[in-house]
Order: C-alpha cells, then sequence, then structure tokens
C-alpha cells in the first residue's frame, strides 16, 4: 500500500496546483519514472502472475495484427517499386528484410500460442524479441533504401512501432523504456557510420523520435502504475469497504486523468502527423524539382558530348585516310563542341554551389560604373554579330560605389546583357538595341538593362528564372543560349545582402531587367580589376615558353591531356601522382619552380594543403600555386583564395591566361 499513498499524495499536491519545486519533481517522477516493484516479494510476485494471465489473450491478439501491418506495407513497397524508377533497383534486398520481418513476427506468433505466453516473463522476452528484430530489419531497409525514401518510406515506420510498442502489447514500462533506448542509440551510430539519411532530415526524424518515445513511455508508465493502482485497490477490497470506496475514487480520478492523457496525446499526435504530411510533401516537390534539373542538365550535357565523339570519330578517319584539311576542321568543331560543354557544366556547377548555399559572398567597395564599362565594352563584339546596338547610358560622371560581391556581380550583368542580346526582335532588324543604365538613388544604385526585343509574357515571369527554360527557345538549340543565365542571376541576387532583381516586360516591346544594390562607402575596401570569366582576351602559349611547372594530379588520363599542352606550349614540367611523390622529386630538383598545378583531393588522404606545406617546408620563398579541381568547395575548405583556384573542366586559354598572372612580376604569391 505504501506505493499507492505515494502516488495519490504526489497527484494531490499536483492537483491542488502547488508550484513548490518538490511537488513538481515528484510529479515528474510520478509521469516518466517506471513504478517501483511491491516491497513483499510474494505480492509483486502475485501480481505478475496476474498480470501475465490477465494481457495474455490481449497480447496474442496485438502480436496477429502487428504482423498483418507489417505485411500490408510490403504490398506498398510492391506498388513503390512499380510507379518509381529511382527505387525500382533497390526494391529486392529492401523487400528483402520486409519479409524476413514478417518470417520472424510469424514465429513469434506461433511461439505466443505454443508456449506458456500466459507467464510474464515469457510473453516479455517473446514480445521484445520480435520487437527488436522487427527494427533491426526496418533499420536496414532504411539504410538500403535511396534518399529520400528511405525516410519519407522506411524511416517514419519506427513511429509506428513506437506506437504500437508503447499502446499495444501492455509491456512493462522499464522493459520497453531500456528496448526503446537500444533501438535509438543503434539508429544514431548506424546514421553516424552511413550517414544513410540526408543530416537535414534525421534531425528532424529524431526530434519527433524522441518525442514519441517520451509520450509513449509516460503513458506505458501510467498505464502500469494504473494496473499496480487497481491490482491494489482490488486486494483491498477483501479487507475493508471503506478501502474500497476510497480505491474506487482514487481510480476514477486515474481514469479521468488518462482519458485527459489519451486525449492530450492524440491531439499531440494529429499535429505531429499533420507536420509529417506536411513535411513529406515538401520533400517530394524538392525532389520532383531536382529530378526535373537533373534530366535537363543530363539531356544537355549529351547533345555537345555526342558531337564531341562522332566529331572526333570523323576525324580519326580523316587522319587515316591522310585528309589533313578536313581533319583540321573536324578537329575544330570538336573543340567548339568540347567549349560548349565545358560552359554547360561549369554554368551547372556555379547554379548548384550557388543554391546549396556553398557560396559565401566577399563584400567590397565596387565602382560599378567602371564593372558595366568593362562588361559592356567585352560583350560589344557579341552584340554586332547578331546585329544589336549595345548601349552605355551614363548618366553622371565619376565613379558609383556600391557594396557587393566583386567576383560575382560583373556575371550578373554579364548575363542580363547577353540575355537581351540573344532575345533580340528579329523584325526590329536594323533597330535592336540593348541599353545599359545607372540610376543613383540616396540609398541605392539601380543597374538597368533595357531591351527592345521579343518582350515575355507575364505568365513567364517566374519560369525564366528557373534552370533550362527558355520561353523563346522550344527546340533547345544551344545557339541561343544555355538558359542557365537568368537562373544564376536569380541565385546571386538571392544571395547577396541588401540586393534586388526586378523585371518589366511587354509582349512585342522588350523588356527591362534591374538590380538594385546598396551604396557603399568609396573610402572603405575597394574591389581589385574586375571582368567576367568568360570575356578574357585568348593569351598567346608562347608567353609560357621556359616556364619550369611541377604537376601534382592523380588521374592518369587528366596528368597525361596536361603534359600534351605544356609540351606544345614549350614548358618545361615534372609531373607526380601524389604528395608523397612530390616530397621525393623536391629531394632530386635542382630548380625552383615557377609555378606549381595540383588536384584538390588526392591519394592517400591528403589534399592541395599538403603540397602547400611540403613546398613552404622544401622552400625559402612563396612558390606560386594553383588548384584545377573538380571539388566544388575547395576554396572554402582553407585558406586558398579564388584566383588560385580553377574548376575542371576549363578551357586552356584560361589555363594560359591564369598561369600568366600567378607567374607575373607583379602577380602576388598564393
Amino acid at each position: 500500500m505504501s506505493i499507492f499513498r505515494f502516488t495519490s499524495e504526489t497527484e494531490s499536491k499536483f492537483l491542488k496546483g502547488s508550484a513548490a519545486p518538490g511537488a513538481v519533481r515528484a510529479w515528474l517522477v510520478d509521469i516518466l519514472c517506471w513504478p517501483a516493484r511491491f516491497e513483499d516479494p510474494r505480492v509483486e510476485r502475485e501480481f505478475t502472475e496476474d498480470y501475465g494471465r490477465r494481457f495474455a489473450d490481449f497480447r496474442r491478439a496485438a502480436l496477429v495484427l502487428g504482423t498483418l501491418i507489417w505485411v500490408c506495407f510490403g504490398f506498398w513497397e510492391i506498388s513503390l517499386a512499380q510507379e518509381s524508377a529511382v527505387f525500382r533497383p533497390y526494391f529486392p534486398v529492401v523487400f528483402a528484410f520486409r519479409c524476413a520481418g514478417a518470417i520472424g513476427a510469424t514465429v513469434g506468433i506461433v511461439l505466443a500460442f505454443r508456449l506458456e505466453f500466459h507467464r510474464d516473463t515469457v510473453a516479455h522476452w517473446i514480445l521484445l524479441l520480435g520487437l527488436a528484430f522487427m527494427c533491426l530489419c526496418l533499420l536496414m531497409q532504411t539504410v538500403l533504401a535511396p534518399r529520400p525514401f528511405n525516410f519519407t518510406h522506411f524511416f517514419v515506420g519506427f513511429y509506428l512501432i513506437l506506437f504500437y510498442q508503447f499502446g499495444f502489447l501492455r509491456l512493462r514500462a522499464k522493459a520497453t523504456l531500456m528496448l526503446t533506448v537500444c533501438v535509438i542509440a543503434v539508429i544514431v551510430i548506424v546514421q553516424l557510420v552511413t550517414q544513410a539519411v540526408e543530416p537535414d532530415n534525421f534531425a528532424a526524424g529524431m526530434f519527433y523520435l524522441l518525442n514519441v518515445a517520451i509520450l509513449g513511455h509516460s503513458v506505458n508508465v501510467n498505464a502500469e502504475r494504473h494496473v499496480r493502482d487497481r491490482y491494489i485497490a482490488v486486494q483491498a477490497l477483501a479487507h475493508s469497504n471503506d478501502a474500497l470506496q476510497n480505491a474506487n475514487a482514487e481510480l476514477a480520478q486515474k481514469h479521468r486523468d488518462l482519458e485527459r492523457a489519451r486525449r492530450d496525446q492524440q491531439t499531440k499526435s494529429e499535429a505531429l502527423i499533420a507536420l509529417r504530411e506536411q513535411q513529406r510533401e515538401a520533400a517530394e516537390q524538392a525532389s520532383r524539382a531536382k529530378s526535373r534539373f537533373l534530366a535537363a542538365a543530363a539531356h544537355d550535357l549529351r547533345q555537345p558530348m555526342h558531337a564531341l565523339n562522332l566529331f572526333l570519330a570523323a576525324a580519326s578517319e580523316a587522319l587515316d585516310a591522310r585528309d589533313v584539311e578536313a581533319s583540321s576542321k573536324l578537329i575544330g568543331e570538336a573543340r567548339k563542341a568540347s567549349v560548349l560543354t565545358a560552359r554547360l557544366f561549369n554554368a551547372v556547377l556555379d547554379l548548384s554551389k550557388l543554391e546549396s548555399g556553398h557560396v559565401n559572398p566577399i563584400y567590397t567597395s565596387v565602382d560599378l560604373s567602371r564593372v558595366t564599362e568593362e562588361t559592356v565594352e567585352q560583350l560589344a563584339s557579341f552584340a554586332t554579330s547578331r546585329g544589336v546596338e549595345l548601349r552605355y547610358g551614363k548618366t553622371q560622371q565619376g565613379p558609383v560605389w556600391v557594396r557587393t560581391d566583386a567576383d560575382w556581380i560583373p556575371r550578373v550583368l554579364s548575363n542580363l546583357i547577353a540575355n537581351g542580346i540573344k532575345y533580340a526582335d528579329p523584325s526590329k532588324t536594323g533597330r535592336s538595341t540593348v541599353l545599359v543604365g545607372l540610376v543613383r538613388m540616396p540609398n541605392y544604385v539601380r543597374l538597368d538593362v533595357i531591351d527592345n526585343g521579343i518582350g515575355i509574357a507575364s505568365e513567364h515571369w517566374d519560369a525564366i528564372f528557373q534552370p533550362f527554360v527558355q520561353i523563346g527557345n522550344p527546340e533547345r538549340d544551344r545557339e541561343k543560349g544555355l538558359g542557365l543565365g537568368l537562373s544564376i542571376v536569380n541565385a546571386v541576387v538571392s544571395l547577396l545582402e541588401g540586393h534586388r532583381l526586378e523585371l518589366k516586360s511587354i509582349v512585342g516591346k522588350g523588356s527591362r531587367f534591374s538590380v538594385r544594390m546598396p551604396v557603399a562607402d568609396p573610402f572603405a575596401l575597394q574591389d581589385a580589376a574586375i571582368s567576367p570569366a568568360d570575356a578574357a582576351s585568348s593569351p598567346s602559349p608562347s608567353s609560357l615558353r621556359g616556364l619550369y611547372v611541377l604537376l601534382v594530379e592523380d588521374d592518369s588520363l587528366v596528368r597525361a591531356s596536361m603534359e600534351a599542352l605544356f609540351g606544345r606550349w614549350g614548358v618545361l614540367f615534372d609531373s607526380v601522382r601524389s604528395a608523397t611523390e612530390l616530397g621525393e622529386l623536391l629531394q632530386a630538383i635542382e630548380r625552383v619552380p615557377d609555378l606549381v598545378i595540383s588536384d584538390y583531393r588526392l591519394p592517400e588522404m591528403s589534399t592541395a594543403h599538403d603540397v602547400v606545406r611540403l613546398l613552404a617546408g622544401h622552400f625559402a620563398r612563396p612558390v606560386p600555386f594553383l588548384v584545377v579541381t573538380g571539388e566544388a568547395v575547395a576554396s572554402t575548405q582553407g585558406a586558398l583564395p579564388e584566383r588560385c583556384v580553377l574548376s575542371k573542366p576549363l578551357s586552356p586559354d584560361l589555363l594560359i591566361a591564369r598561369m600568366l598572372e600567378l607567374t607575373g612580376e607583379s602577380a602576388r604569391a598564393c
């Protein structure tokens, strides 16, 4: 009777509204800590026997119901494999664990009807082992299934198992809590090892899983405590009518508390389910958008790659036929296809970096007037080739200082101007114009790019900023652009603080794209010379003749191609594949290299930073260093400046220009 009196006294204090810390702690103990065993071992043994007999049939029914639910989810997976091409390759191994779980549950049902299932200890072992095996099967499905299905279709199954475990099987609170803690620990360890579930989804899933575990445990504690109290009340009935009345009153009060707790749990569960559905829908929409983007990127990459393969095959046959003129022409066409592939690939990488948050803007004071003049001058020949007059309407003299990123804002301006040139109205031959202007306001500067081209219907204003969307190019002619320029513009402007992009357009009249930028202090940190990456003049490889270069590249194909270029340019070089080989080479060379070119990620878990440390330890003065890499975030993983990092693929002209810059007398050491 001592446990029963402790519970009643604590509950009475809480219901009277006591705000004392001791009462709050007692209430938390009452809610979350499993009930203590009866002090009398005989009473505890009799209670356990009664508990096992009372819920034996209920547990058998719950075990059958859980097996049916597990099997029903197997039909859902079959349907998913039929509908989803992404999930289909993973279906056999995922479904194998579904079958294994069904077999394990069937074995549990057989044991429940054959063994002494009415004994609480036997029932607990069967049910706990069965639940552990089900969680193991579901965990393997989560690890093996592809993203995002492993979260949206499998990880959420742990919620159902916890609901089932706490609500149907009438297990003791301590046993269920120990099993739950072990399962959650295994889930976290497996995630840390495999990273199967996306980190954001895993964090959200674990938050809800812990909430479900806490709520279920509290309900389980209250349920077991209720059963124990009821048992005490029934025993007290044999001793006195007064004890029976008191026990009935307390049981009635507990029943009301449990009903309120049940309603609260139901409300919270419905809210959790609704939130999970919203997150699932958002994840599916993001997945569909990413799939469309990848499909469009794959389509546009296949075209120039296909042309490149065919041109090279034709050039090879022409060389075999000793037709030098035809082979030279075909190689030129192959190079055009290669340049187009590189442009598209780099544009996709830029957009991916911007949207994934891997770009950290560096704000400086930029003379927007000078950037605009340079960009207009560099795109003038392109406008002339399209029969478009490109003008810069300068409204005032002197610099126009804005606070922006000196590397990205020229890209924005270049893409907007190029977009206006590409979509000139063919019916306005001789009158097609693109006007670029700056409007200075008290707190911001507005950059306007105005054209009298074909215009954009209002229903397409949002769509044109999506990747690979070109309203006037349904046939996807790459001569009209890649369909990524405005997407990059929108991503850059969204990333930069205090910037805003505006669009006004009339079909048949033209369009105006405006970018607002905050005014900057002209005496703050100023930008270096700015020029769009695509507009650099073509340097001569003869300027590199006689340079001594160390090349560190683990990919044999890339290393061979760069060695071939160096040989044609007259560059002296030594090449190695790893930092270890570079260390051995440095002990043998007799000349300080003019430049070191390295991939970022190298064998033996080393990177370009290890190469920098090797050079610093061997040479007394800094050696110019250039990283040529396929890593999307190499420049943010250490102290490598942007100008010392080039992304693969890159054009030979850009490589020559950067080598000349880094080896020139006025170049800063990297």
